[in-house]
C-alpha cells in the first residue's frame, strides 16, 4: 500500500502515460485518495509512536560524551556502563578527543573510592585527550586531580610527594586560566580538602569553596545543583578551623536546600 502511494509523496516524481491511467482508475476522486492515505497512518501510527517512545528513552538515559558534566550524577553501576559504552565508541574512532575526556573523567570520579584501580586509568585517558587540547583546562584540571590520587598506589613517601606536587601544579594552573569555570574550581577545592592537612591545601579547599558560594550568590538557579554540596562543605571546613560561626551560617544554608 505504502509502494503505491510513493510517486504521490515525491513532489519530485515525473509521471509516465501508464502511471497517469493507473492513478485516473485508482484515485478517480481526492476523497478517495485522503481515505486510503488515512488507512496507511491509522495503520503505522502504533508503530511509529513505539519508535519515538524508544529513541527519546535512549536519548533520556544515555549520556553523550559532550555532556560529561552528567556522569557525577550517575551511580556506580551506571558509571561502568556508561565507560563501556564509551569505550564501544572510541574502539571505532581512537582519536575522538571527547570520548577519551569522558572516559577519564568517568574513571577520575570513580577512583575517587578506589585511587588504586581506577587512578591510571584516568591518568591514560586523560592524558590523551591533554595530547590532543593543551588548551583545555578541564582536562589538565582532572588530570592533575588524578595524578594526586596516584599518591594513594604507592609506598614510596619520595614518590608520593612527586605525584601531590604535579597533580597540585596542574589544578592550580587550571584555575589561574579559567577561575570562574565551576568544573575546574569544584574538582581542585574538593581534592585540595582530600589531601593530609600538613600539605596545607585546606586553605586552597576554602578559597575555592568561598568563591563558587559567591557564583551561587549572582546566579543563584543556574548553579543550584551544587549549591548544597558547596554549603555543606563550607560549614566542614570551617569547623575544622573553629571558625563556628561560619560553619554555623552555611551549615543552615545547606540545610534549607
Amino acid at each position: 500500500m505504502i509502494k503505491t502511494f510513493q510517486p504521490l509523496l515525491n513532489p519530485f516524481h515525473r509521471f509516465t502515460l501508464a502511471e497517469k491511467i493507473h492513478w485516473l482508475h485508482t484515485v478517480p476522486t481526492k476523497w478517495n485518495l485522503e481515505v486510503k492515505m488515512r488507512k496507511i497512518f491509522n495503520k503505522n501510527r502504533t508503530a511509529i509512536f513505539a519508535l519515538v517512545l524508544v529513541v527519546m528513552f535512549f536519548l533520556a538515559t544515555a549520556v553523550s560524551a559532550g555532556d560529561w558534566h552528567e556522569l557525577q550524577d550517575l551511580s556506580d553501576t551506571q558509571l561502568s556502563e556508561e565507560i563501556l559504552r564509551f569505550q564501544e565508541k572510541l574502539s571505532q574512532n581512537t582519536s575522538d578527543y571527547e570520548l577519551l575526556k569522558a572516559i577519564g573523567i568517568a574513571y577520575h570520579i570513580k577512583a575517587r573510592k578506589d585511587a588504586e584501580a581506577y587512578a591510571p586509568k584516568a591518568i591514560e585517558f586523560l592524558s590523551g585527550a591533554y595530547e590532543m587540547d593543551k588548551k583545555d583546562y578541564e582536562t589538565i584540571c582532572y588530570l592533575g586531580s588524578a595524578t594526586t590520587m596516584m599518591a594513594k598506589t604507592t609506598w614510596n613517601p619520595m614518590q608520593k610527594m612527586s605525584y601531590v606536587n604535579k597533580g597540585t601544579a596542574l589544578m592550580d594552573k587550571a584555575v589561574r586560566k579559567v577561575p570562574d569555570n565551576i568544573p575546574v574550581r569544584m574538582t581542585r577545592a574538593l581534592n585540595s580538602k582530600s589531601l593530609p592537612p600538613f600539605l596545607n591545601r585546606g586553605d586552597i579547599a576554602l578559597e575555592d569553596f568561598e568563591y563558587l558560594a559567591d557564583l551561587i550568590e549572582k546566579n543563584p538557579e543556574s548553579l543550584a545543583p551544587i549549591q548544597k554540596e558547596v554549603y555543606t562543605n563550607l560549614a566542614d571546613l570551617y569547623s575544622k578551623a573553629d571558625d563556628q560561626a561560619r560553619a554555623e551560617k552555611y551549615k543552615k544554608m545547606a540545610e534549607r536546600l
